[in-house]
């Protein structure tokens, strides 16, 4: 009995020992934790107040100088969000890429032969997505900008400026083209302009071009704006923009694009040795159709395809 009562005894004294020393390490821990946060808040203070440095921050024990180096490291490389200048210009530097590829694209190739001018433009808008994507969104394209600001996902006094940087960056993309050619090669491929084949009506070239710029755009919102974790939302844009010029290249060039259309016209119009008359003729579509295919792909997406808030209808 009295053995029993001792091991009782001795577990009672084992069991409120452990306690106590939990109890102190939690408070150490708490202690700690407190300090850093104390830490924490003196650097944030003073980045606000335009006096960052580490030297006004009290010493730091061994405990917290593991934690206060990773603040520092964080602090040091934290991400700075673009301003509406910068959107702009990758804008911009977007657009004369993507003018001046696909301008070049038709230098000695077959009039008839799209392979070419497809894989060109799905390619470089591939490559440009995933380079400047994180700057600006990734639009190089007034329709798809368009399209972006009526899903309620952009402000819409960004929609103008952007439309600025995208028709000023295709039309020095056209000016580089028209640069490095020669004369007789510039007008023999129209300077890379896009215009309605001749045997097709005007109607038909703005239904293709409602048609390719919906597709296009629709692929744009449902895999990189609708959601930022599609990694291959560059590639899927890219492959879309080749099968709507293998789809309809033959009928409009399949520009679904006012700045890639309107920077080689004006260009073609200011350089070329040759009546360019005919280039204008049938200009509007590369507008209406683009702008009509953008706002039925936001519509639907404010409809029936957004997710959350962005969805109007259950």
């Amino acid at each position: 009995m009295d053995n029993v009562q001792s091991l009782a005894t001795s577990s009672i004294y084992k069991w409120r020992a452990c306690s106590t020393k939990n109890d102190v390490i939690d408070e150490k821990q708490g202690l700690i934790l407190a300090d850093q946060s104390e830490k924490l808040a003196q650097i944030l203070s003073m980045k606000r107040q335009g006096s960052w440095s580490t030297d006004r921050v009290s010493p730091v024990d061994n405990n917290n100088k593991v934690f206060t180096e990773e603040i520092n490291f964080k602090m040091d490389y934290e991400e700075k969000p673009y301003t509406i200048i910068s959107k702009v210009a990758a804008e911009f530097v977007g657009d004369l890429i993507f003018v001046f590829v696909g301008c070049m694209s038709g230098l000695r190739a077959a009039p008839d032969n799209v392979i070419h001018g497809a894989f060109a433009h799905g390619l470089t808008i591939f490559a440009l997505v995933t380079s400047l994507g994180h700057i600006s969104g990734g639009h190089f394209n007034p329709a798809v900008t368009l399209s972006i600001a009526l899903s309620n996902k952009m402000p819409i006094w960004h929609l103008p400026l952007y439309w600025v940087g995208q028709l000023t960056g295709g039309f020095c993309g056209a000016l580089l083209c028209r640069a490095i050619t020669l004369k007789d090669e510039y007008d023999t491929f129209d300077g890379g302009a896009t215009y309605l084949h001749l045997g097709d009506d005007w109607y038909q070239g703005l239904i293709s071009e409602a048609m390719l710029t919906f597709i296009l755009t629709q692929t744009v919102l449902l895999t990189a704006v609708d959601t930022d974790k599609n990694v291959l939302a560059p590639l899927a844009i890219g492959m879309c923009l080749t099968l709507d010029i293998f789809a309809a290249g033959s009928i409009t060039g399949a520009s679904m694009n006012p700045a890639r259309s309107l920077g080689p016209c004006v260009v073609m119009s200011i350089f070329a040795y040759k009546n360019t008359s005919y280039i204008w003729k049938t200009h509007y579509i590369y507008w209406a159709g683009p702008f009509i295919g953008a706002s039925v792909s936001a519509f639907l997406y404010r409809t029936i395809f957004g997710r959350g808030r962005n969805r109007l209808l259950p």
